[in-house]
């Protein structure tokens, strides 16, 4: 067993970082974005029954729910 890499392995090694950097900025963007929306837009409806923010794609939980929670705020 070597101490040293190749060429190969620091290639691997650095395609490797890079997909790792790329990957982290994108979940922090979103996650951001969600953390911020205030999901006062529109709500959509997946066949689970999960209410989905059609401004930042966040998954806001069981539709239900969501509806009671809107009409007890509009009233």
């Amino acid at each position: 067993m070597s101490l040293f890499l190749n060429v190969g392995d620091l290639v691997g090694l650095v395609v490797f970082a890079i997909a790792a950097i790329f990957l982290l900025a994108a979940h922090t963007h979103r996650a951001i974005r969600q953390a911020f929306c205030k999901h006062a837009g529109s709500i959509g409806e997946t066949q689970a029954c999960e209410a989905i923010c059609h401004q930042c794609g966040k998954n806001l939980g069981f539709i239900g729910t969501w509806r009671k929670k809107a009409r007890k705020e509009s009233t």
